[in-house]
Formats: structure tokens, C-alpha cells, sequence
């Protein structure tokens, strides 16, 4: 009788430590996937022509996969609530006027959600010539708005896309440490200074913009420091994403998880490869 006692408690406590998968999986590996601008016949790490997007999106229908949004994944990554089987999650970095132009009809005619992580000071007021004219075209906060139905705006800073020296003169992240600014080596004081108010500005100006607070951050260049996760968190953000090429599971840091860099030329079995493997190589 104790044997049989003792064996059910044991098999309680294994119900309870690792309770039953949702829809018959248990723990899922999520690709992040990282696009930037489209433009016609070019295919490259940060450059995708819409033929190419649009092939990967039918693969994406095709095999079954669904597209999430950064609070789904948030949700799943807190125990607060399961994922469909095939989740992925397609993010765009810096603002383009091609994701509008070109993405934006593209992901509607598949029913594919976005993540667009915008340097907000570079988002046009109104529809029109570019501010900054050379740099390729940014949208404007109506067209923000315009997509809002498949598409969800966060963070890439309010206006720190650039790097500057550290203390040895290398160029590092802008967001990373202490750097030479005005020819003067900050303190970490004025660093932090520096970077917080950057992070809350540009959360600030995207709720005044379109009615929402973002909750994710991506780090320009996927560089960041432990100063930079501080001051993420210190700005309200509920997590950031970098470049490490590997799948999001539970118990990654929801600071620095990862995306998979997609390159233009990426079509068919390498693709999905990308999709189905724990680790992407050779991108």
C-alpha cells in the first residue's frame, strides 16, 4: 500500500512539473523571421525583391504555418497562453515605404500578420517626399495606421540607427555603452541618460501616433550590452529581439531573443529548412 501511495504521489508531481502539451505539442521553437526593405530584382541579407517575399509567403500558407504577433509570443513565453502549432513570426526592421507599398499587400493577400520595428523620428508626419533624402524612403504615421490590420508597430529607437566610437575608437551600437560623443567619452551616468530617453521618446511618440504603447524593442544591428536590457526594461518594454539566427523557445531571455535573418534568395527547401531547424547556418 505505501509503494502504491508513494508511486501515485510521484506521478502527481511529474503532472504537475510537466503538464500536458496544448494541441499536442509541448515545447514549441518559434522562427523569428527578419526582413528589412523590398525592392524589385534584388535579393540579398537585407534587401528582398516582392517576388521573392511573396514566394516565401505562399511557402509560409502552404506548409501550414500561421503567422503570430509579438504580444501571442509574449503570452506564450509567460504561460498566459498557447500558440497554434505552427507559429512564426514575420518582423520588419527600420520603416520602409516599401513594406507599405509592397509587403503590406503581399501579407494581406495570405493572412499573414507583421511586426514592424520603426526608428520612429524617421516617420514621415504626412504622405510625401522623404525628410531625409539620403536615406531610402520611410512611411508616414497615416500609413502606419492604414496597415494596422495586419501589421503592429514596436520599437528600433527613436533616433539611435547609427554607431559611435567607445573608449578603445571602435565603432560600436549607439545603444551599447559608454561612447565618444561631441569628442568627449560619456560617463555611464550620461550613457544611460542618453539611451533611456531615446527608448521612452520613441514609445512615447508611437502612442501618440496610433493609440498604442509598443512592446518590444529590436536593438539596431542586434547589438546590445547588459546596460542596454536595463534601460529596455527601465523604458517599459516586455522584451527585445537581436540576430542569432536560432529558434525562441520558453526560458530564452525575453530581452534577447533571437531572429533568423532571411535572405532574398532564400526560396523553396532552404527556406522552410530555415523554418523546420533549431539552429539556421550558413546565412
Amino acid at each position: 500500500m505505501t509503494k502504491k501511495i508513494i508511486v501515485f504521489v510521484f506521478v502527481y508531481i511529474l503532472f504537475l512539473i510537466r503538464p500536458y502539451p496544448i494541441y499536442g505539442y509541448q515545447e514549441q521553437e518559434i522562427p523569428i523571421l527578419m526582413y528589412h526593405h523590398l525592392e524589385d530584382n534584388i535579393n540579398n541579407t537585407t534587401v528582398i525583391s516582392p517576388k521573392s517575399f511573396e514566394n516565401q509567403m505562399k511557402l509560409l500558407k502552404m506548409e501550414g504555418y500561421q503567422a503570430i504577433s509579438a504580444q501571442q509570443l509574449y503570452d506564450y513565453l509567460n504561460d498566459q497562453a498557447p500558440l497554434p502549432q505552427k507559429p512564426v513570426l514575420i518582423t520588419f526592421d527600420d520603416g520602409y515605404f516599401s513594406n507599405y507599398e509592397k509587403a503590406y499587400p503581399i501579407l494581406k493577400k495570405y493572412d499573414m500578420h507583421a511586426e514592424i520595428f520603426v526608428i520612429a523620428s524617421r516617420i514621415l508626419e504626412m504622405n510625401g517626399n522623404n525628410y531625409h533624402s539620403n536615406e531610402t524612403a520611410k512611411m508616414s504615421w497615416d500609413q502606419l495606421k492604414e496597415m494596422k490590420d495586419y501589421i503592429t508597430i514596436q520599437s528600433h529607437t527613436w533616433d539611435l540607427h547609427y554607431k559611435l566610437p567607445s573608449k578603445n575608437g571602435k565603432l560600436n551600437g549607439a545603444v551599447f555603452g559608454p561612447s565618444i560623443v561631441n569628442g568627449q567619452l560619456e560617463s555611464q551616468v550620461e550613457y544611460e541618460e542618453r539611451v533611456r530617453n531615446d527608448f521612452i521618446h520613441s514609445r512615447k511618440i508611437i502612442k501618440e501616433k496610433l493609440g498604442y504603447e509598443p512592446i518590444a524593442i529590436s536593438y539596431p544591428y542586434g547589438i546590445y550590452s547588459p546596460s542596454t536590457i536595463k534601460l529596455a526594461k527601465e523604458a517599459g518594454f516586455k522584451m527585445a529581439f537581436v540576430i542569432q539566427n536560432k529558434h525562441v523557445k520558453k526560458g530564452d531571455s525575453l530581452f534577447t531573443l533571437s531572429r533568423i535573418t532571411i535572405n532574398g534568395n532564400d526560396t523553396g527547401e532552404a527556406f522552410i529548412h530555415k523554418l523546420k531547424t533549431t539552429t539556421a547556418k550558413n546565412i
